[in-house]
């Protein structure tokens, strides 16, 4: 059992593989791109019903360094492939019946969804919403409808992006109903469902895309002098994403660790 350990350790344990890194849920951004591009052609469709709805925000207002800030929670799509049995419906004795591809889920159900905080400036209210309605006025025939590309980066501990998607053609389907009491709960968040043509991996690897330094979660400079990239305040948490400094602060327990399980697979 020593052995097991010591895989366990050695390579998740701090200055193992990179490929063993286990990075924070809670780095990520996600970014409409062009968003404001739609504005002009929601409106044209709103005052076309004769609609009292106006886009008075865009996503663009709410972005610093690539991150749309009033975005809670985002659900990724899934991935599903239906499946029929094949041959015909009669008796096959004892034989397992074969299985061929029907269908890979389509878009309408393969969703995007993003929860948003109900700020005073209500993103949801003043632009998910009529762009919801004028979709339902003009239908998807009309391109200009569509946001182009939505963008989510995923970035391990040192703030450097590791993977993430590009959502083609998104428009939303769905913005669910809220209800507002007098109870002291956490703050409001608004939930829409996105739909989109397709959508592909981000690219990581190829130099100058996402993996540059402009790229990165936060900055990684030393401010204070400590030798640890950012200041350690409550407002900039770069420390936690060095990952180099806490290596060097480890190193030694690791050792230690590791020379403990080598001794309880000698003994």
């Amino acid at each position: 059992m020593a052995r097991e350990q010591y895989d366990f350790l050695s390579n998740f344990g701090i200055g193992g593989p990179p490929k063993f890194y286990l990075s924070l849920p809670s780095l990520w951004k996600i970014e409409f791109e062009n968003a404001a591009s739609v504005k002009g052609s929601v409106d044209a469709a709103l005052a076309k019903a004769g609609e009292a709805w106006r886009v008075e925000n865009t996503p663009e207002q709410f972005v610093s360094n690539g991150n749309m800030l009033v975005a809670r929670e985002v659900t990724v799509p899934g991935e599903t492939t239906e499946f029929l049995e094949a041959g015909a419906d009669m008796n096959k004795g004892g034989f397992l019946p074969a299985f061929g591809v029907e269908k890979r889920q389509g878009f309408l159900t393969r969703t995007l969804g993003v929860n948003i905080f109900d700020t005073d400036d209500d993103l949801e209210h003043t632009f998910f919403r009529p762009w919801m309605i004028a979709i339902g006025i003009d239908g998807l025939i009309n391109r200009r409808l569509l946001c182009s590309n939505v963008v989510l980066r995923q970035y391990n501990n040192k703030g450097e992006i590791r993977k993430g998607y590009i959502f083609k053609d998104v428009f939303p389907t769905n913005i669910e109903g809220y209800t507002i009491d007098y109870d002291n709960e956490s703050f409001m968040e608004k939930s829409v469902t996105f739909a989109f043509k397709n959508y592909e991996p981000l690219r990581t690897s190829t130099p100058g895309a996402d993996n540059t330094t402009a790229e990165r979660l936060m900055p990684l400079t030393d401010t204070d002098g400590d030798g640890i990239p950012g200041p350690f305040t409550p407002d900039n948490t770069s420390d936690f994403f060095n990952v180099e400094a806490a290596y060097a602060r480890g190193r030694s327990r690791r050792e230690a660790r590791i020379q403990a399980a080598r001794r309880g697979r000698t003994s």
